[in-house]
């Protein structure tokens, strides 16, 4: 067997490495039928120094067979002087629903064409090592998080929602670029429509939304509803020190447009450095702290 196993290496070397697709849509399509993870590579040849390295051994013959074969992958270049040919790839391209902020970036899908794993911008790269290796662990990942939802097919109630949201916890992606785990969301909700687990509330949380309903209401002078909905979510204990922190920003922000209200921003801004002072959150609480201070 071991002898078959060298033969078919040396003989068949396109059977034990990965294979590139043309685009994202395209690999999505090929994943779906052959149950491979994606991986992409963000980069812009003309005008990011820091992906050429990584660009030039991910398109190596080498890489391909390092990655292994249950992985397919795709080259995303972002250039900034693209060719007409370029700009009609990119625009297939452009099917992926992730823009990382930094590039170069990898990121890692599973079959579906749901993201496991975003890794931006060169210090967080480097720090995982050669390519194969960031891929590697973010296919790790994935394989724990698909055994983790395979347990909870035999559960069910508040033991099942604990089970799939221990799964999204795994990824920490929330509901994930465009919402693709939601249908993951309302699974938890079907099993557990009382949240007693509480994975409800944690994962149907609006974030953003709620500073942006903060604001739009304090603009219209509607303060008193905006305030019963951020107060509503801070009255669910399950939320995260993170989420609690944005439900205050809301509040803080909303506050600042109501008269009535402003008295009490120092409060608010004392709640979020208190559930964690070395968040982003927590540190601008501290530092707008110390500007009311020394408006005093």
């Amino acid at each position: 067997m071991k002898l078959l196993a060298t033969i078919l290496l040396v003989v068949c070397p396109a059977l034990f490495a990965a294979e590139r697709v043309a685009d994202f849509p395209a690999a999505v399509e090929k994943a779906k039928s052959g149950g491979q993870d994606i991986a992409v590579l963000f980069h812009g040849s003309d005008w990011c120094t820091a992906g050429k390295k990584i660009a030039a051994l991910w398109t190596t013959e080498a890489f391909e067979k390092t990655a292994g074969k249950d992985l397919l992958i795709v080259d995303i270049d972002r250039k900034e002087s693209p060719s007409s040919a370029d700009e009609a790839l990119a625009k297939r391209k452009e099917a992926c629903v992730v823009k990382p902020r930094s590039l170069p970036a990898i990121a890692l899908f599973d079959k579906e064409g749901r993201l496991v794993a975003l890794r931006e911008g060169t210090p967080e790269l480097d720090s995982l090592g050669r390519p194969e290796q960031a891929i590697q662990r973010a296919v790790d990942v994935r394989k724990k998080r698909d055994d983790i939802w395979q347990k909870a097919e035999g559960m069910r109630g508040p033991q099942k929602a604990a089970q799939l949201a221990a799964g999204l916890d795994l990824l920490g992606l929330g509901a994930g670029p465009k919402n693709t785990y939601q249908p993951v969301i309302e699974e938890i909700k079907k099993a557990d429509p009382e949240d007693r687990s509480g994975a409800l509330a944690r994962y149907s949380f609006p974030g953003r939304k709620l500073l942006d309903l903060a604001v739009d209401q304090g603009k219209a002078g509607k303060f008193t509803e905006a305030d019963d909905e951020i107060g509503s979510w801070l009255k669910k204990p399950q939320l995260t020190k993170a989420q609690r922190q944005e439900a205050l920003a809301a509040r803080f922000a909303l506050y600042q447009r109501w008269p009535e209200k402003k008295i009490g921003l120092a409060t608010v801004l004392r709640e979020i450095e208190k559930l964690d002072p070395k968040s982003e959150l927590g540190s601008a609480a501290t530092t707008y702290l110390t500007m009311l201070s020394k408006e005093k």
